[in-house]
């Protein structure tokens, strides 16, 4: 598997108390490795699959401490790219409860990976099983791992990452898209509208559009995948969220274990529950300790 999008330092700030904007809050303090395509890339690694992460790490000692933390988890990075731009942050300030308050991204994926560089990684791209993208990379290039994607006849599974960044998906010929993994305002925004409370029109405009399978999260509500002939639904499971950061990307990384594996639709939703639900037990976005039996107990255990 190729995964293709960000890596990043992720510092997680918690309120002690209920956030307040415009003021500063007293919080506790926690640093991690994250990044969509690099959380996703090391928790498959984790779990024994074999993967190529294609990111950026700045020279800087924060792009080090990455690279050391993929070459623990096995990650392959010959593909990534060393560069002078400091590598990227993702700042986040939490509720008490752990779920995201407001965040913030600086990197520059979008400029780094450019489509001069991804064409003489086709040797690569063609090699995959699966295409992970995710949204931090610019409109040129994600157009390119589509259509390449597309002519190769390989699934490309595409992770929104932000409301923001969703937006760039808009123009885009998404026909070719495997897998879509949206909340209800990516959606909106997918589909230039205001409408994230008339679900399923947005639902039918993106299924219209091409998209093969779309995978909707709605929070402690659990999620749904629909696709032009049915839809799978799941309940969430009732976890303690410590930390809700990257529970999206574990998800997603538990869905595409499992769909490698040959399990049912409904499998990989609860193979993708079951990794969130991982994740929001740990701070930080990365389960450093996982293995594929750690895994495949929660799901045996999944309530």
């Amino acid at each position: 598997m190729v995964c293709i999008g960000a890596m990043l330092v992720d510092e997680c700030f918690t309120s002690i108390e209920i956030p307040i904007q415009g003021t500063s809050n007293p919080s506790t303090y926690f640093r991690s490795s994250g990044g969509v395509a690099g959380n996703i890339a090391n928790h498959l690694a984790l779990l024994g699959q074999n993967v190529e992460l294609i990111t950026y790490f700045g020279e800087d000692t924060d792009g080090k401490w990455l690279i050391e933390k993929c070459k623990e988890n096995l990650v392959g990075i010959s593909h990534s790219i060393i560069s002078k731009q400091n590598t990227g942050r993702y700042v986040a300030l939490l509720a008490p409860s752990g779920e995201l308050y407001t965040g913030a991204m600086s990197g520059h994926f979008d400029t780094v990976i450019n489509i001069s560089f991804l064409e003489k990684k086709t040797s690569l791209l063609k090699s995959a099983s699966i295409l992970l993208i995710d949204c931090n990379l610019s409109i040129d290039c994600l157009k390119w791992l589509l259509e390449f994607g597309e002519r190769e006849n390989i699934p490309c599974l595409v992770e929104p990452v932000s409301i923001p960044k969703a937006k760039k998906l808009q123009l885009l010929p998404i026909k070719n898209i495997f897998l879509l993994t949206p909340n209800y305002e990516e959606m909106a925004v997918i589909c230039g509208v205001n409408e994230k409370n008339n679900p399923d029109k947005l639902i039918d405009e993106i299924l219209s559009r091409g998209v093969k399978n779309l995978w909707v999260r709605n929070g402690t509500k659990g999620s749904t995948i629909y696709n032009t002939e049915k839809k799978f639904e799941l309940t969430a499971p009732k976890v303690n969220v410590i930390d809700s950061t990257g529970a999206g990307d574990a998800a997603l990384a538990g869905w595409i274990y499992a769909w490698i594996n040959n399990k049912s639709q409904i499998d990989c939703l609860l193979y993708g529950h079951s990794m969130a639900s991982l994740i929001l037990g740990v701070k930080g976005a990365i389960k450093n300790e996982l293995t594929s039996e750690i895994l495949e107990n929660t799901v045996k255990n999944y309530k």
